[in-house]
């Protein structure tokens, strides 16, 4: 991990596992699973309990919606001496064990949906489906692959199923759109449940602050689910887009609570989840295919340009067109099948009509047998006024009609001409430069 120890740990009640946690991991907040413990106070009191419907209600109020230490203190007492349970051994085990499970001492701990050991006992189960502790190692390797290709499958079984899928909107909040398009779907979930609970609570104002105003949320009716009956004070500071709730939701899972987007709906700031809030960790990764910017290129206007230039021309906007378009037809199978069907015509017209221009080329080479049946009075230079443009382009150029001669010709002799004669007259041409002044000629 980069040479750093994680800050936060769950594990179950093994005194060896806490001993060691301690002497490595230092400054590390350490919990125990809260599943496991719960287990072991069904068994103790399960009975005992049972008889007393309302201590239980009170039990399991006061570990789940306390929110700070001598809160859970103080209800504690309460509860002990209205049900006359201090002398039960039990309960004052369970006191003991208040730090490392109950919520009021993590809140501000990042521990995202998280109070017991699920997902490594989830794992445990699976693995031991695969692999027996007498195994050799190259068979734990050899089933340990297995498990992979397993996980892999169920992880693209997931993917396909949130790709194939539209998903719909709760509401009409701007928010909830952009928490879709930045969140992972499990994560967009989570926000989602959170969003919907803003219906079960009003908000009252209580007062105003230097950094701005406080509100409190309050239950509607009965209990909200995961927040129990209690009121959640809010501080909201509009200028800088931040909203503190008592429950501290977004210290310990990373998303804002209901009580929050309550008190922003009241204040009318639902059109943009405030950027603060949004952890890179639960964001959609990056796209592994990233489409060109560039953009389409137009012909200049009033500019007579080449038939190379023109063809240069289209193949760069093709190119940027269909780069752009394959990078949602390569997400998907189904889109993918799309793409290759519609290429398979492409296909087979781009041969209909290269078999459609030959036929045309070899009707007029036909016509023109059928005209001149001999072909070889005409002259090669001639090209066709109608002729197909791939057999224009193909035609190669022609060496010019060569010379009679291979050199100037012979000056025309007069009478008493002679050898000297001849020299006189080109020695006469390079000094004047012209013929005409020649005595000679």
């Amino acid at each position: 991990m980069d040479g750093l120890h994680p800050l936060n740990i769950i594990t179950d009640q093994d005194a060896g596992i806490r001993t060691a946690i301690l002497m490595v991991f230092i400054g590390m907040i350490h919990g125990f699973c809260r599943w496991h413990i719960m287990q072991k106070v069904q068994e103790k009191l399960g009975t005992f309990v049972a008889k007393r419907e309302d201590l239980r209600l009170e039990f399991n109020d006061i570990i789940d919606y306390s929110m700070t230490p001598e809160e859970l203190e103080q209800r504690w007492a309460n509860m002990v001496e209205r049900h006359a349970v201090a002398d039960n051994t039990h309960f004052l085990d369970l006191y003991d064990l208040w730090e490392y499970f109950v919520p009021a001492y993590f809140r501000h701990r990042f521990f995202p949906f998280l109070q017991t050991t699920s997902r490594s006992e989830g794992f445990n189960v699976v693995l031991k489906q695969y692999v027996h502790p007498h195994d050799i190692l190259v068979r734990f390797f050899k089933q340990y692959m297995k498990l992979q290709e397993r996980i892999d499958v169920v992880e693209d079984g997931h993917e396909f199923d949130g790709d194939d899928k539209i998903v719909r909107l709760w509401g009409d909040y701007p928010m909830e759109k952009q928490i879709l398009l930045t969140y992972t779907m499990p994560i967009y979930n989570h926000f989602q449940l959170e969003l919907r609970k803003i219906t079960s609570y009003n908000v009252r104002d209580i007062g105003v602050t230097e950094q701005g105003s406080m509100h409190e949320v309050v239950p509607i009716q009965g209990s909200v689910r995961g927040y129990g009956r209690r009121s959640y004070r809010v501080d909201a500071d509009v200028t800088n887009g931040i909203y503190n709730c008592e429950c501290c939701k977004i210290n310990r899972d990373g998303i804002l609570c209901c009580h929050a987007m309550k008190v922003m709906s009241h204040l009318g700031m639902v059109k943009k989840y405030p950027e603060h809030y949004i952890l890179p960790r639960w964001c959609l990764p990056p796209p592994d295919i990233v489409a060109p910017q560039n953009e389409r290129q137009e012909k200049p206007v009033g500019q007579k340009l080449s038939r190379k230039y023109m063809r240069l021309l289209r193949y760069g906007n093709m190119c940027t067109y269909f780069a752009k378009l394959v990078v949602d037809l390569a997400a998907l199978e189904k889109t993918n099948e799309i793409a290759e069907r519609h290429m398979r015509a492409m296909e087979k017209e781009m041969a209909d009509l290269k078999k459609a221009a030959a036929d045309v080329v070899k009707k007029k080479k036909s016509a023109k047998d059928a005209v001149n049946p001999n072909p070889a009075n005409d002259s090669e230079d001639s090209v066709p006024m109608e002729e197909d443009a791939a057999t224009t382009e193909n035609r190669k150029a022609r060496n010019p009609p060569m010379s009679a001669t291979k050199r100037a010709p012979r000056l025309k002799k007069k009478e008493g001409w002679s050898t000297t004669t001849e020299a006189q007259t080109r020695s006469l041409w390079r000094v004047q430069g012209t013929r005409s002044r020649c005595p000679y000629m």
